[in-house]
C-alpha cells in the first residue's frame, strides 16, 4: 500500500458523521430520469472513493478491482473502505451486513417505495425526494434568485409555453432521482415541445422555464455538516451541451464564483438544515452577462465536482497544475491497457485518474473500459491541448 500524499479539504465521514456508510446505485426501479447505460451507473458508485475518508462505500465490483484501488494509491489517494458487488442481489446483502454492524445508509438516490428500509437511512427518503423535486424549488431559493417559471400538467405544454422569442426549457417534477441533465428539455419549437410532453407524459407535473443566456454555468457545492455547521468547498464551471446533457467541469480561477452567489448558496443550505438535510448540496447557478445570478437546479447529494473541489487545492500545490478538467474517459483497448495507459499519462503529469471501472463480460454485447478524473494544465488551452494527447495515446475524453 502506498502513502496517501494528495489530501482532502474534508472527507465524507468528517461531512456525515461516524457510523454510516454510503450506497451511490440508484434502484433500477427508480431511475427513469438517470442513465441507462449499465456501466455508467456502475461509475457513479466509485465517484466519491478519493475523498470518502473511513466512510465505507458500496461500490460495483467493476470499479473497485484491485489494479483500480491500486491506481488511485498509486495517484497519491487513501485506500478507500470497499463493499464490493457483483450484481444486485449482492448488491443488497452489503446493505443489509452493514445494518447488521450498527451503520445507517447515506443514499446518493431515493429509493423505490418497495424498496425502502424503515430506519435506514440517515435522513428520511421522502425529504431527499422533496428537496431534489424541481416542482419545489421555489420553497427553498428566494424569488429574486430564480429565473421565471411555472408548474403545469405536461398535457398543457403544447398550447402554453411560448417559444417565439427564445428556448423555453422544460424540466420533469418528480419525486424519482434525477441527474446529468436526462429530465431536461431544451425547445426551440413547437414539435420540440410535443416531444417533450411525450417524455413527460407519466410525471404529474413539469417545470416550465424561463432560458438563461449564460456567460458562466456554475455549480457550488457545499458542505453541511452534521453539527449544523456549513462549509463552502468551491464551484466548478459546468460543460453541457446544447441540450443541456453534462460532460464535466472546470476548475480553475475563472470557475470561481461570485461572493454574492456564494452568500445565495448559503440561504439554501441553512434552509436544507433546517428541514432536516445534512451532507452535500450542488446548487446549479447562472452567471449572465449583466451580472445578474440566478439557480436553476438544486442537488441534495453528491455532485460530480465534489470529489474535485475536495481535491482541487491538494492537486494544485502538489502537481503545480492551477486549472483542471474533470472528464470522463474511454479507452480503445482492453482494460488492462487501459490502466497502462493511465499510469503513463499520470508520469506525464497530463491526467489524475479518480475512477476507473472494467466492462462485465455480454456476450454479443462489446463495450470498452472507463475512467474519469482531471485533466492537467496551467490554463484551459493547455489542456485541452492534453485532451488530444490523450487521444493520441488511446485515451477519448468525452466531450459536447
Amino acid at each position: 500500500m502506498t502513502t496517501a500524499y494528495l489530501y482532502p479539504k474534508i472527507t465524507l465521514d468528517k461531512i456525515y458523521g461516524s457510523g454510516l456508510g454510503l450506497c451511490p446505485r440508484p434502484s433500477p426501479k427508480a431511475s427513469t430520469w438517470l442513465p441507462q447505460d449499465p456501466l455508467t451507473l456502475e461509475m457513479l458508485t466509485g465517484g466519491m472513493l478519493s475523498v470518502a475518508g473511513d466512510m465505507p462505500v458500496v461500490c460495483a465490483a467493476g470499479v473497485a478491482t484491485t489494479a483500480g484501488i491500486r491506481l488511485l494509491e498509486d495517484a497519491g489517494f487513501a485506500s478507500p473502505k470497499v463493499k464490493r458487488y457483483n450484481d444486485g442481489n449482492e448488491h443488497d446483502r452489503q446493505l443489509s451486513h452493514l445494518l447488521h454492524q450498527g451503520f445507517k445508509i447515506v443514499l446518493q438516490h431515493t429509493p423505490h417505495p418497495s424498496e425502502n428500509i424503515p430506519g435506514a437511512y440517515w435522513i428520511k427518503p421522502s425529504l431527499l425526494s422533496f428537496l431534489n423535486n424541481k416542482g419545489n424549488l421555489a420553497q427553498m431559493v428566494e424569488p429574486a434568485n430564480l429565473p421565471s417559471r411555472r408548474i403545469l400538467p405536461p398535457e398543457q405544454l403544447g398550447r402554453s409555453v411560448p417559444t417565439s422569442s427564445k428556448p423555453a426549457v422544460i424540466k420533469a417534477a418528480t419525486a424519482e432521482s434525477t441527474g446529468g441533465g436526462f429530465d431536461v428539455v431544451i425547445c426551440r419549437s413547437i414539435d420540440d415541445l410535443r416531444s417533450a410532453e411525450t417524455l413527460f407524459r407519466h410525471c404529474p407535473q413539469v417545470v416550465a422555464e424561463e432560458y438563461l443566456t449564460m456567460d458562466r454555468n456554475l455549480c457550488l457545492n457545499y458542505a453541511i455538516m452534521h453539527t449544523g455547521q456549513i462549509v463552502y468547498l468551491g464551484s466548478a464551471e459546468q460543460i453541457t451541451d446544447p441540450c443541456g446533457k453534462y460532460y464535466g467541469n472546470w476548475i480553475d480561477t475563472d470557475s470561481q464564483a461570485p461572493s454574492a452567489a456564494i452568500e445565495m448558496g448559503m440561504q439554501v443550505a441553512r434552509k436544507g438544515f433546517a428541514k432536516g438535510y445534512w451532507g452535500i448540496l450542488g446548487i446549479d447557478m447562472a452567471v449572465l452577462e449583466d451580472k445578474r445570478i440566478f439557480i436553476f437546479d438544486l442537488n441534495f447529494r453528491l455532485n460530480g465536482s465534489t470529489a474535485a473541489l475536495i481535491l482541487a487545492d491538494s492537486i494544485a500545490r502538489t502537481h503545480g497544475q492551477p486549472a483542471m478538467r474533470l472528464t470522463n474517459i474511454r479507452a480503445r483497448g482492453s482494460y488492462r491497457e487501459m490502466i497502462a495507459t493511465l499510469y503513463m499519462a499520470m508520469d506525464r503529469g497530463l491526467f489524475l485518474p479518480l475512477t476507473s471501472c472494467a466492462p462485465r463480460p455480454a456476450k454479443n454485447i462489446p463495450d470498452r473500459p472507463r475512467a474519469s478524473g482531471l485533466v492537467l494544465g496551467s490554463s484551459r488551452c493547455q489542456i485541452m491541448e492534453r485532451c488530444q494527447e490523450l487521444e493520441s495515446l488511446g485515451l477519448e475524453t468525452l466531450r459536447p
